[in-house]
This record gives structure tokens, sequence and C-alpha cells, in this order.
């Protein structure tokens, strides 16, 4: 390809041919002057009678040995490459293993287009064979392919070795595993056996200190029970006692060592019995102040540090309201030591129907009577001899006023509504407030004075009186009227946001004197959701 082929050169036109580098032009007129006649096939004058016979000599066997040859190389490069193409094409087709197919790939496609651009260079080779051409090599891609092939072949080769050996080298596999693992490990396993020794050690000598204070404790229990046994008076629970009644400023009574040993007795201010003279309360009370000493120890000396569960059941009855109140202060000094968790009480368990006694004990000091996370409120109903217990979000038991206004709000035609009307009227304005409702009702207009004096008429008369059935059953009518006198003694005496906070919003206000709408409809609304099962408790 790089030899340039052109005529003999001992002809007389060759030297001209040469100069003005025609032999490609001469030799392409040379092939056209056949069957001209004679005729130059590019200025159409006579050519000289030798001049065909000069230029075939000029393009003799030689030449055109060289024009084939040529061609033939030509050929032998295009049918080589393209079949190299088709033979080696299964690598980038294929799934082969262990082949970088985008590598092979993108070599294909460079040799593609190497062999495109040397095609070219063969065409202008063939059409002007005095030119001299270089094509461009692809050996480089080709060593590249071979050395991916080599490296798959060597791959593939591993492989099947490993498959002809697989017990062995899945031994040998597993064993490489295990010493990767240890390596990655080993440092791990250095700092867990420091650690565990370390703390093994510290385990060791906790143990022995265990068994040092076991063997200690054994002996204080033995002490302990020694001294419970040799203990023959009951002066510290007697102390206790009489420290508690002081401190609350009891003078009733108090105790005293009696004269059999291991027991007590009672006696009165200058010491004499007052075992026949304490009165139902005060025998109610000093058996709670014996049982809350009891609580703290045990008649078992066994079980004097053992953990308890309280259970307190009604220990107010017959008492008067000092004691009471001494009796509530006990149980709430009984809840701190609960709540503190430093005592062996666990729980505590407090039964009662006393409201009073339960508005006490369920107060938290800065919480009112707001249920506390550790605690919980239950109601006990016995209905057709079946007791119910019902479990409540918040504490249930209002004071009697806050009763007064539910059941009024939640059952305004009952025949106990006179009675709430008069003693809401009377504990709001005269006992709250130290003012006689009649003078309230005497600064009102005419029209509303008369409304007003009515309803304290119907009031006390409803509160004082057992009415028949023929009275109940028209009684409804008369309690949804007064029920809007009721809330126009509020209205009219500034009171109205104190009515609407206890009522909740349930009675709308009516312009009109005789009727209201408003409020029965919210009435009978309340009493429909009463009779689909809700339940009030007062």
């Amino acid at each position: 390809f790089k030899t340039k082929i052109i005529g003999k050169k001992d002809i007389d036109i060759a030297r001209l041919i040469s100069e003005l580098n025609l032999s490609d032009w001469v030799q392409q007129g040379h092939r056209h002057m056949e069957g001209t006649d004679g005729i130059c096939p590019f200025c159409q004058q006579e050519l000289p009678g030798s001049f065909k016979e000069k230029l075939d000599e000029y393009f003799d066997e030689t030449y055109t040995e060289q024009i084939q040859n040529l061609n033939l190389s030509i050929e032998k490069y295009e049918r080589d490459t393209i079949g190299f193409f088709e033979q080696y094409n299964f690598l980038i087709i294929e799934d082969i293993p262990f082949i970088n197919k985008e590598k092979i790939t993108s070599l294909f496609e460079i040799m593609n287009l190497t062999y495109k651009e040397n095609i070219q260079l063969l065409e202008r080779k063939s059409n002007e064979p005095s030119r001299s051409i270089e094509l461009n090599s692809i050996t480089s891609y080709l060593e590249q392919i071979k050395s991916e092939v080599e490296k798959a072949n060597v791959e593939i080769s591993e492989l099947n070795r490993v498959i002809d050996n697989i017990k062995e080298e899945k031994e040998r596999l597993i064993k490489e595993i295990w010493r990767f693992i240890a390596e990655e490990n080993k440092s791990n396993y250095d700092n867990y056996m420091s650690n565990f020794g370390r703390e093994n050690r510290a385990l060791v000598g906790m143990e022995k200190g265990k068994a040092q204070q076991v063997g200690f404790k054994k002996i204080l229990e033995e002490e302990a029970i020694e001294l419970q046994n040799q203990l023959t008076s009951v002066l510290p629970s007697i102390h206790e006692i009489n420290t508690l009644l002081k401190s609350f400023g009891f003078t009733n009574f108090q105790l005293a060592e009696s004269d059999e040993q291991g027991n007590y007795k009672i006696v009165r201010e200058y010491g004499e019995d007052a075992n026949e003279t304490l009165s139902e309360g005060e025998k109610t009370f000093i058996t709670f102040l014996y049982f809350y000493q009891l609580i703290n120890g045990s008649n078992d000396q066994d079980k004097v540090n053992t953990a308890r569960v309280v259970v307190v059941d009604d220990p107010i009855s017959s008492l008067d309201n000092n004691i009471l109140f001494m009796v509530s202060n006990l149980i709430n000094n009984l809840k701190k030591k609960i709540r503190s968790n430093d005592s062996n009480f666990k729980q505590l368990i407090i039964l009662t129907h006393n409201v009073y006694f339960h508005k006490e004990i369920s107060f938290n000091k800065g919480h009112g009577s707001k249920k506390l996370n550790d605690e919980t409120f239950w109601i006990i109903r016995k209905v057709n001899n079946i007791s119910q217990i019902c479990e409540y979000d918040e504490n249930p038991i209002k004071n009697s006023y806050e009763l007064l206004w539910k059941e009024l709000k939640e059952n305004p035609n009952s025949i106990t509504t006179p009675n709430i009307m008069r003693r809401i009227l009377e504990n709001y304005f005269k006992f709250f407030g130290n003012v006689d409702v009649d003078e309230i009702i005497e600064g009102f207009p005419d029209e509303d004075r008369v409304a007003c004096k009515t309803l304290l008429s119907w009031a006390n008369d409803g509160s004082h009186h057992v009415n028949d059935d023929l009275y109940v059953d028209s009684n409804q009518e008369l309690n949804e009227t007064y029920l809007d006198v009721f809330r126009r003694i509020f209205k009219n005496s500034k009171h109205e946001s104190h009515f609407n906070m206890m009522m909740g919003g349930s009675i709308s206000e009516n312009d009109g004197h005789s009727e209201v709408d408003g409020a029965t409809m919210e009435i009978q609304l309340a009493m429909n959701q009463a009779a689909a099962g809700q339940e009030t408790s007062v």
C-alpha cells in the first residue's frame, strides 16, 4: 500500500509523465483509448501512430501485475477484517463469564471506525495507484481483546479447577473465612477478655462482700429477735399514740400501761379509768389509732418488715368533726409514706360512704381533687343483689352544693326540683353571700317580682310536703316554667355567670316570661339521654 505503482521509466514519454505526475491520469486515459479508433479521448485529436504502442509499453505487465496485487490485497484486507468481526462478535453478543463486556464492546467500536477509515484510504489508493498510503493499525486493540480473553480463560480454568475439587476447596474456604473473622475480631476479643477478667474479679469481690453483709444481717436479725423477746411492755405504742393525741390537741383521754403485763388501759385527764365512759366515737377513734400503730409493725415478730397492702373501711362512723379531721390527717400521712417508696406499704385502699371524709382524703395539695397518676377512683353499686364496680377518669364525688346543681341540670323534672331550687338559693345568696332572697326579689320589676314570689311559694311548698301522684304528674310543666324564673333571679341579681357556670350553658335565655321553649328542648334532651341509660349519682 505504500508502494507507488507507475509505468516503465525508459520510454520517451515516461519522463514527461513522471515530471508532471500524470501516471494515474494517463492510466485512466489509457483505459478509455480502447474503441476510439486512434482519436484522443481527451482532446479529440488524431493520435500519433505509435502513441498507443508507447502507452501499452509504459503500462507493461509489471504495472498490470502490481495493480492486480493491489486489488487482491485490498480484497484480502476487507475479507479478513470482516471475517474477524464475524468470528469474534460473540464476545459482545453472548453472556460469557468473566468477560469485561463493556470494554470488549468499546474496543470493537474503535476497530470498526478504524476499518472504515482504512477502506476510504484503500479506495483512494485503488483510484490513484501512484499514491502511497499507510493504514491505521488495530494491533493494539487486538492485543487488548486478546488480553481480556486470556484473563477470562484463566478465571474459567480456575473455576473449573475449584469445581473439580469442590470438597477440598469448600473446606479451605471455610477455614479462610473463620481466619478472616478471627483476625477482624481479634481486638474485640482482646478487649472482651480484658473487661471480663476485670469484671469477674469485681464480681468475686462483691460476692465476698455480700456474704459478709449476709452474715452481719443474720447477726442483727438474731439480736432484734432477742430484743423483741425481752420486750415486756407496750410503752412504745402507748407513747406513740399519746403523742398523736397531743399533736392534735385531743385531751378527752390517753393511754397508760395496765397492771397486766403487755396490755394498756384508757384513762381520762386525771387518771380515772375511761373504759366504761367511752362514747361510740371515742371507741372508734382509739381502735383506729391502735390499727394505725399496728400497720407499722406486727404482732408476729417474723412479719415486722414484710410488705403490706393497707385497707381502711369507713373509719369515721360515729365520729365528730374534730376526730374525723384527725383520722383524715393520719390517712393522708399514710398516703405520703406510700408515695415516698421508703416504707413497707405498697398500696392503700380506702372504702367509705361519707362524702365529707372522701373529700378530705382525696384532696391533693397543689392539685385539689384532681386525680393523680398513682390513684384511681371507683364506685360500688348493688342493683338486684348484684354488686357492680365502675372506674372513673376523675374524682366522681363532688361537694353537696355541686351535687344540687348537677341534680337540677340532669333531672329538671324530678319531684325534688322545688327542694333543690330552694336549697341552692338559700346556700348561694344567704349562706355564701349573707343576702336574703326576698330582698333581691323586692328589687325586681313588678312583673318579675310576682313570678319570683310565686316560684318561692311553689319551691317551699314542694320541698316541705309529700306530693301525691296526681300532683306529681302535673308538676313537670311547672318545673319548666319556674326553671326560667329561677334563672332570671340570678340574672337580675348580676349573678348570671354563676348560673351559666353551674348549669354548663344548658338553659338558654328566653325573652318571654311564660314560655321557655329553648330550655324545654334541652331538658327533654337530657331526659332522653337519661332514659337511654345514662346514670346520675348524687
